[in-house]
């Protein structure tokens, strides 16, 4: 679609008062949508994004809810009330060691959530769907990553079918200083001078800033592509270690060798770096300079183990749901 056709578009979105779904939300409205409908359930969250778009965008008509993804009653409401163009899914767990510790919250938000909103979209002939995914995705270890997996593999496996809902994945990696990332972490560590953590010794992460989200979102809303899994073509590379260098340096003016910092060693759920794509996926150059298209190698969903993972999840039996979750995540 063209991006001037934005103006007689209802969008909604998804964790719209998060680090990413905030981005969305202020980028899209320079677009004068005909109505953006923000979906969050942190009260504060959203409170503190309405005042930013009274000030910055009065003109555009906002519908607001303080409701969750998982709820289907609410989802199947809304649907029906709202004719909806175009859905920017953002909404996710995304801490990776709180998720390790919160399995069965991680599958009912990330997984059940995310099949919820591709479902209801797909049933209402939604034009266009854009799930936000990550990096750790790829070859996951930890129970995040295994979730935003499965949400990639059941969308990939929605898009097989003939449905007349255009079904995209923006797989990002790192996004610099969200509330997700190691930096306003740091950044109040070393506000209260208490020592740095830093796990393992060469963890190297790929990050965009927040200013580059914007132009991948319209650049796939720009692509003539039916569907498809797109990453960033520019990012930068850092270790953990130059990061926490850099936010002394900018906010003491000292190195990283004078200020206090302790190692510790990288969980197992972690990786050393993490991948955009598998080595075996083809990777497709595309007209725009900001994105590459991903053909997966393989995609595989089983959708009665994936229905098993989910009940096990809402019956808040843990272990059986991580190890569904690993069995559906192996390849």
């Amino acid at each position: 679609m063209e991006i001037s056709e934005l103006k007689n578009q209802t969008i909604l979105i998804t964790g719209a008062a998060g680090s990413i779904g905030r981005e969305l939300v202020l980028g899209l409205a320079q677009y004068q949508p005909q109505q953006l409908i923000l979906v969050d359930i942190s009260e504060l969250g959203m409170h503190s994004l309405l005042q930013e778009m009274a000030i910055h965008f009065p003109q555009v008509k906002l519908n607001y809810y303080l409701e969750s993804i998982c709820d289907a009653a609410f989802i199947a409401a809304l649907f029906q009330k709202q004719h909806i163009d175009i859905v920017f899914h953002a909404a996710a767990y995304k801490h990776v060691s709180l998720m390790e510790a919160n399995v069965c919250a991680a599958v009912k938000t990330n997984i059940k959530g995310a099949k919820l909103l591709i479902d209801t979209s797909c049933k209402h002939n939604t034009s266009r769907f854009i799930f936000i995914s990550t990096d750790k995705a790829v070859e996951p270890l930890s129970i995040m990553g295994m979730t935003k997996k499965v949400v990639e593999e059941y969308l990939l496996f929605k898009q097989s079918q003939a449905m007349n809902t255009q079904l995209n994945i923006l797989r990002l990696c790192n996004v610099y200083d969200s509330s997700g990332s190691v930096v306003p972490v740091f950044k109040e560590r070393i506000k209260q001078k208490l020592p740095l953590e830093i796990k393992g010794n060469e963890v190297q992460r790929a990050y965009i800033k927040k200013d580059q989200l914007l132009p991948k979102v319209l650049a796939i809303l720009d692509s003539g592509h039916k569907g498809g899994v797109f990453i960033p073509k520019h990012f930068s590379l850092q270790t953990v270690a130059q990061i926490a260098n850099n936010l002394v340096q900018e906010l003491l003016g000292i190195s990283l060798s004078e200020y206090p910092v302790t190692y510790k060693a990288l969980p197992e759920y972690e990786k050393e770096e993490e991948l955009l794509h598998q080595e075996s996926d083809t990777v497709h150059a595309m007209d725009n300079d900001v994105l590459m298209r991903i053909e997966p190698s393989t995609t595989q969903i089983d959708i009665e183990m994936l229905t098993q993972c989910i009940k096990a999840a809402e019956a808040f039996k843990s272990a059986e749901a991580r190890v569904l979750l690993q069995t559906l995540t192996v390849t």
